[in-house]
């Protein structure tokens, strides 16, 4: 088996391109779908209040975890790039659902700065635990029958 610290870590915009995948299938939707979401035409309750709350700091770590899990080698940056693309496109629906012009203020702007310190900052924890996992498992081996 060969030691994952000593291979060359080399980007993979494949994987930027399997995150942006997993994060708009398992994390934009369901907080657009859920009652109050954007997309959802309805009226926030409770419930789905809760779930917005926790899902959009969780769900960041966690879908990045099982990226960076799932992935083979060491991909910690893809999952963070591919977060940062979901905030780009995030932004963008909302200025379509709205039908809105996009106006940058400064206000605007640092806290789209503070949204994508953010988004990196959960999505680089969630793939490093990814990868953290992956090499407990794989330094295991497969279990004696």
């Amino acid at each position: 088996m060969s030691d994952l610290s000593s291979a060359p870590k080399q980007f993979q915009w494949k994987w930027v391109g399997i995150s942006l995948l997993m994060y708009i299938v398992f994390y934009f939707f369901p907080l657009t779908l859920v009652p109050g979401g954007m997309l959802s035409g309805t009226v926030v309750t409770k419930a789905s209040a809760v779930f917005i709350g926790v899902w959009s700091f969780a769900g960041m770590i966690i879908i990045s975890a099982v990226a960076g899990y799932i992935s083979k080698g060491v991909t910690i940056k893809e999952p963070a790039v591919a977060a940062l693309g979901l905030v780009i496109l995030s932004l963008v629906a909302v200025q379509i659902k709205f039908n809105t012009a996009m106006q940058f203020t400064t206000l605007s702007i640092l806290g789209l700065v503070i949204a994508l310190a953010v988004v990196a900052g959960l999505s680089l924890t969630g793939a490093w635990f990814g990868e953290i996992l992956q090499k407990v498992i794989q330094s295991k081996g497969p279990e004696p029958e």
